[in-house]
């Protein structure tokens, strides 16, 4: 499941800004948070999804044509890039293990989130793209 959320993160952003995000060991200290369960078999898998406004900025730019959203605008654009990822992820693993049942539930956000996260995560990728960071957990 991890591999096919990494490969649906590096989609995604080569597709809406043009750029594979790096890998990185240095994160920001304030993000937007979003978080969504892939249900796998019936058992649920909650990945979360932190980004710096600048990223956020980015995305809003390419997608929306717009940027420095308002909070409503912010929690519409981060339920949608958790879709677009995390439902990307689902199609991917469908068509690898054709045998297995999978279902997305409705993304929720979570906010303005600071570093170090509030919420317990078993693991994380950190990705810096367009000088700022982002991390996709659970």
């Amino acid at each position: 499941m991890k591999e096919a959320v990494i490969q649906a993160t590096e989609n995604f952003f080569a597709t809406i800004l043009c750029e594979v995000p790096q890998t990185t060991v240095e994160l920001g200290n304030y993000f937007y948070g979003s978080a969504i369960a892939l249900i796998e078999n019936k058992r649920e898998h909650t990945w979360y999804l932190f980004f710096e406004k600048k990223v956020l900025d980015a995305i809003a730019l390419n997608l929306l044509f717009e940027e420095n959203l308002c909070e409503e605008d912010l929690d519409d654009l981060l339920k949608e890039i958790a879709n677009q990822i995390i439902g990307s992820a689902k199609v991917l693993l469908e068509k690898k293990y054709p045998s297995n049942n999978y279902c997305l539930s409705v993304p929720e956000f979570m906010g303005n989130i600071s570093t170090p996260f509030p919420i317990p995560l078993q693991e994380s990728q950190h990705y810096q793209i367009k000088n700022s960071t982002f991390v996709i957990a659970k």
